[in-house]
């Protein structure tokens, strides 16, 4: 039989694990355009290469900020 304890810690870490999993899908979609466009060329050829930079650097940002979210949450375990 679980506690009110045990409910709020599994509870916690699914958010974790919820946050953590947003934060690697964002840094994938951001990391991988820019190696796509480097490698293949994929966008048309005016394509802004400054802005998929800051794109990118944003998308990894956002992602390490997720990804701390969900460490800071799992601080909360009982």
């Amino acid at each position: 039989m679980m506690t009110d304890d045990d409910r709020r810690n599994e509870r916690l870490k699914l958010v974790a694990t919820w946050a953590n999993t947003i934060a690697t899908a964002v840094i994938t979609v951001g990391t991988f355009l820019p190696t796509a466009q480097f490698i293949y060329g994929i966008l048309p050829a005016g394509a802004d290469q400054g802005l998929i930079g800051i794109g990118a650097v944003i998308c990894l940002g956002t992602g390490l900020i997720l990804h701390l979210t969900g460490q800071w949450i799992l601080g909360g375990l009982k």
